[in-house]
């Protein structure tokens, strides 16, 4: 690396880019096998639910995969996150606890079973949720906890499944972003009480717009399938107390199209050889990053072995912004990107601040069926409530991932960086 300083060598400056080209790969992945399938799929007319194919494949196959009793495949994560938190009995008043940080598909579901997101912090170098937080948020209205995997990193499961146990409380585990990643030798999914997963079309394996909820416990696998499963349920359900709904199900149509299931049982047999892969590229990058003065790299702690890596950050230190009053983050996201680097500040806004959440919001207007428990017990957040995710939100950078080791485009991105930040850190 050259780690030249001189603002006249920066791009923003007119000086040359970094990064000369695209990376030699495109996502998602789609191959002549995955075309095959679904023109045969076509041909064959199965356009709508047929359990005793392709879906039935998939699921057998990702259950397998996971070692894991139970699966359902469903037309996208969200729903299947719905389907968990009503399997594990939330219902209006009922708080939910999952953190701040995560896409805003993680906690909206919860609204749908009336109950009330409880918004916990996270680990400042994993960015997922702190289990020390937790503990403080569980009240006795708390029902469950959803972790979220966030950018493949797995969140710490152990001290979360012992406060679970304490308390007598559901895990669901976000795995949206974390599809083949473990936890101490475990794959996530099966660490807690129930796992979901998006397979929409830029996740790190697809079905187009599809989810997966798995579970080894029937009964929880039961319910879920009577949220948004219906005429399959009259086949499936097998225990007493719920066949009387096996019929009309719970009003919610969840099923997959079998397009997606095709094209996800395809990229389900290459997902571990593209995992190495997304390793091999992202651990060299960060290697290098960890070079630079200013930066440190989303690195995994000892217990995970990544995988999925929906998304790539990288943390300024806080020092760089702290000290360096001239220079913003959005400030180092232009230099980042006139010298050719796909950076972004950071997408996900922090949840607890966002209106839907932070201000009462009547679903049901005068005629609420519950008496509006969301509503009546809301949580007031307010700036300030989450401090680690507020301060690290803002030191930040958002990069897409790299799905195959393209040695010259990862090494054109860390000389942007070390273009960059020499510049920064050599202009005070």
């Amino acid at each position: 690396m050259k780690n030249a300083f001189d603002k006249n060598k920066l791009a923003y400056f007119g000086g040359p880019k970094a990064v000369t080209r695209k990376p030699n790969y495109e996502w998602p992945i789609v191959t002549q096998e995955e075309i095959d399938a679904v023109v045969d799929l076509l041909k064959r007319g199965k356009l709508s639910i047929d359990r005793g194919d392709v879906i039935e494949q998939f699921e057998k196959n990702f259950s397998k995969y996971h070692n894991i009793k139970y699966c359902l495949l469903q037309n996208n994560g969200t729903s299947t996150l719905h389907a968990a938190y009503w399997a594990a009995g939330v219902g209006p008043g009922d708080e939910v606890i999952v953190p701040t940080y995560t896409w805003l598909a993680t906690a909206t579901p919860i609204l749908a079973t009336n109950g009330i997101p409880v918004f916990c912090d996270i680990d400042p170098k994993t960015l997922c949720a702190d289990p020390e937080s937790i503990k403080k948020k569980i009240t006795d209205k708390t029902k469950a906890i959803c972790i979220v995997h966030i950018w493949g990193h797995a969140c710490d499961m152990d001290p979360i499944m012992e406060i679970a146990e304490k308390y007598d409380l559901k895990v669901i585990e976000d795995c949206s972003h974390a599809h083949g990643t473990e936890y101490k030798g475990k794959k996530v999914g099966t660490i807690g009480h129930i796992g979901c997963f998006s397979l929409q079309g830029g996740k790190p394996m697809t079905g187009g717009e599809a989810g997966a909820l798995i579970t080894n416990d029937q009964e929880l696998y039961e319910r879920a399938m009577l949220v948004g499963q219906y005429k399959r349920t009259l086949n499936d359900i097998t225990i007493n107390k719920y066949k009387p709904y096996a019929y009309t199900a719970l009003a919610w149509k969840y099923r997959a199209h079998p397009v997606a299931a095709v094209l996800a049982n395809i990229q389900l047999k290459y997902l571990d050889e593209r995992n190495t892969e997304r390793n091999k590229a992202h651990y060299y990058f960060n290697e290098k990053i960890e070079e630079i003065p200013g930066l440190e790299a989303h690195k995994d702690a000892p217990y995970c072995k990544r995988g999925g890596w929906y998304g790539l950050r990288i943390i300024v230190k806080k020092n760089v912004i702290n000290e360096l009053k001239n220079i913003s983050i959005q400030k180092i996201i232009e230099l980042l990107k006139a010298e050719g680097v796909q950076a972004e500040p950071e997408r996900y806004k922090l949840l607890h601040l966002e209106p839907l959440f932070s201000e009462p919001f009547n679903f049901y207007g005068k005629g609420c069926p519950f008496n509006c428990p969301y509503v009546k017990n809301h949580y007031h957040w307010k700036k300030g409530d989450l401090p680690v995710s507020e301060e690290i939100i803002n030191r930040l950078i958002s990069l897409n991932r790299f799905d195959k080791f393209d040695k010259e485009y990862i090494d054109m991105n860390i000389e942007a960086f070390f273009k960059v930040f020499n510049f920064i850190l050599n202009s005070k």
